[in-house]
Order: structure tokens, then C-alpha cells, then sequence
């Protein structure tokens, strides 16, 4: 992997798809998200940017400051 790959974690993708966070959940549930690359817990979940890209989320890159 030569460029950076951030991680999206469950709490920003409301925020990153602009839908409501019982979105995102209904989305997790009907399988609509591949699994994560980081699951330390429920509430703490993550994917490669470029997982979700590959699986058809269309996501922008964080800002490189703010990430």
C-alpha cells in the first residue's frame, strides 16, 4: 500500500454518507456494508477507505488535517 488508507469509523459515516445514524445501522443490518477492517467492539468498528469504495460506498477521502 503506497498511498494513505484511512480508517471510517462507525460514528463518522452518517456524517461521511449524509444520512441518519439509523441509516447507517439498517444499512450494517441488510448487509449493504462489507465487514470491517477494525472491530475492537460494537461501538468501535472501522473500514479502509478504499473497502468501502471497492464494495460501492461512495465516500470522499477526510480531510488529510482533520484525519
Amino acid at each position: 500500500m503506497t498511498e494513505h488508507d484511512p480508517i471510517i469509523w462507525r460514528r463518522d459515516l452518517p456524517r461521511a454518507l449524509d444520512v441518519h445514524t439509523e441509516t447507517v445501522r439498517r444499512y450494517m443490518r441488510n448487509g449493504k456494508f462489507p465487514p470491517p477492517d477494525v472491530d475492537l467492539s460494537v461501538n468501535k468498528r472501522g473500514w479502509r477507505l478504499s473497502t468501502l469504495r471497492n464494495a460501492g460506498i461512495n465516500i470522499p477521502a477526510p480531510d488529510p488535517i482533520s484525519a
